[in-house]
């Protein structure tokens, strides 16, 4: 049994990692800013323990570091972001950029920082960064999206350097792109199929894949 630890599980692809996770018989801490919602919608899931935790309030996360201190966390998905929306240049929302930088960029780090002793305790050893290809600069050809593209193009550079510094702890850091995901069905990924291809991912990966920039598929993404 593995113990796995996911930020952003309130909806969507956080909520889906922690039931499959659960689902497979691992142990799961799963962090929601409505705890108490997600436990009123599985209320039958005993191996997963929903925990209150706004990702970029830093004393909050030591806090919870510090509770967990001595538990091995085997893997770390760092999954909680905003995901939108892609204005064009002229309706660039500061505000909600300036938010989005706290949630999709410093708040992964933060997260990161605060549990790396507790992942190199394990046996697994991941920090999985679910990012996305609209923070690749080679594969931009729309424009747009100045705020969503800015911070997961950052978000990827800190997975790197978070790669290089805690390699000599066997530590394996991985970017993954979740694919298009189609949250009320149409075109696209649903939450299962995307989950369960970066999960894939994730079982495949080790020292020598750390600092990886991955399609949800496994193939390799360039920067």
């Amino acid at each position: 049994m593995a113990t796995i630890l996911i930020t952003g599980c309130d909806r969507g692809l956080g909520e889906e990692f922690a039931l499959q996770y659960a689902a497979d018989g691992n142990r799961v801490i799963a962090t929601c800013l409505d705890p108490d919602a997600f436990k009123a919608r599985h209320a039958g899931q005993t191996d997963i323990e929903a925990v209150k935790l706004d990702v970029t309030d830093e004393s909050a996360v030591a806090k919870l570091a510090a509770r967990l201190d001595g538990v091995a966390i085997d893997i770390l998905i760092n999954n909680a972001g905003i995901p939108g929306p892609h204005p064009p240049l002229g309706e660039t929302d500061l505000t909600l950029w300036r938010q989005m930088l706290e949630v999709n960029l410093i708040a992964p780090f933060i997260i990161s920082k605060a549990f790396a002793a507790h992942v190199e305790k394990s046996e697994q050893k991941v920090i999985a960064f679910i990012t996305s290809r609209m923070g690749s600069i080679s594969l931009n050809n729309t424009g747009r999206s100045y705020g969503y593209r800015s911070t997961k193009a950052g978000l990827n550079m800190v997975m790197k350097s978070l790669a290089i510094d805690l390699g000599p702890q066997q530590i394996c850091v991985l970017g993954i792109h979740p694919g298009n995901v189609a949250a009320t069905g149409g075109r696209g990924l649903t939450f299962s199929e995307s989950v369960m291809r970066m999960r894939e991912v994730i079982d495949h990966s080790g020292p020598h894949q750390t600092g990886t920039f991955y399609n949800y598929n496994g193939q390799i993404l360039p920067w």
